[in-house]
């Protein structure tokens, strides 16, 4: 049916079509399940991310994990070497980044 309303459109493009409304409350209804449907469905296909990977620390817990002061912090983002991420006006380091430059260290994680 969808394909014939969509046929309908184009050959008749001003054409003008009568619903009742329990109809029209149905035709929405069934879209917005098909919609919540395939939005399901494709979250559900994809892998989640690892928490890790997703956990943000504050400058201190960073700092501290790392071992360095505020000013090498400061100094590797103008280096661009470990990027903060601004979460409004607060900002925040990923884990995994901070994991990364321990293992170049020889740090354990």
């Amino acid at each position: 049916m969808k394909h014939d309303l969509i046929q309908l459109a184009e050959q008749y493009p001003g054409l003008t079509i009568s619903v009742s409304l329990d109809d029209l409350l149905t035709a929405g209804r069934t879209l917005a399940d098909e919609l919540l449907d395939s939005i399901v469905q494709t979250h559900d296909e994809r892998p989640a991310p690892a928490k890790e990977e997703d956990e943000l620390l504050t400058k201190e817990e960073t700092r501290r994990k790392l071992g360095v002061s505020v000013t090498t912090l400061w100094r590797w983002a103008q280096d661009g070497y470990l990027t903060p991420i601004k979460v409004g006006v607060q900002v925040r380091y990923r884990l995994s980044d901070i994991n990364a430059i321990l293992v170049k260290k020889g740090g354990a994680l």
